[in-house]
């Protein structure tokens, strides 16, 4: 067994320990790497692109149910119901897609009052800096580096990982609400915390 493959689960594993926060817009993002035969392991810039809106709507609900969990961030009723209206149907949706997943991180930032998203943007800071640095330590673990930071960066972030990260880059139609355990498991906790 090489050394990435033993080095990656256990650096995917202290991460997803690690507290987050607010989401970026697509242009904050780092370029993808436009070198490479674009594949399972090296999507070309357009597969990642489409993937982002979604990848940043898992990232919200990721640090949405974490914050409240903690109770760091709290919601009134009215809030409590806005979100939970916007999230319900994530759970049963056939499909989701760039666009629909980019109206409901819309409407989500929207129902936040200004320092509940200055908040998020600071826990979404601080995960931003944790998943630099061990996507740095996985490139020393790796003999050629990785084949797209921005994909490693998400899979160090988002519920389930590089995993889901790539699928959506094969499949941006897919709902992760449903394919995906961590990424279920999460909306489900964060809808009932919404709910009490």
């Amino acid at each position: 067994m090489s050394r990435l493959a033993v080095t990656l689960p256990l650096l995917v594993c202290a991460c997803w320990s690690l507290a987050g926060a607010a989401p970026l817009r697509p242009n904050d993002l780092p370029p993808a790497p436009r070198g490479g035969t674009p594949g399972r392991g090296n999507p070309n810039v357009g597969a990642v692109q489409s993937a982002v809106p979604t990848l940043e709507l898992l990232l919200t609900v990721r640090l949405l149910t974490e914050l409240t969990a903690r109770g760091t961030l709290t919601f009134g009723p009215d809030a409590a119901e806005v979100l939970r209206a916007e999230l319900r149907p994530l759970a049963t949706a056939p499909a989701l897609g760039p666009l629909a997943a980019e109206q409901v991180q819309t409407r989500l930032l929207a129902a936040l009052t200004g320092p509940q998203r200055a908040l998020l943007t600071r826990a979404r800071a601080d995960l931003d800096r944790r998943a630099e640095l061990l996507a740095a330590r996985a490139r020393f673990a790796a003999p050629d580096g990785p084949v797209n930071p921005t994909l490693t960066r998400y899979g160090f972030q988002v519920p389930g990982g590089l995993g889901v990260v790539l699928r959506l880059t094969q499949h941006p139609e897919d709902n992760p609400y449903l394919d995906s355990a961590p990424n279920r498991a999460a909306l489900q906790r964060l809808l009932t915390t919404l709910a009490r």
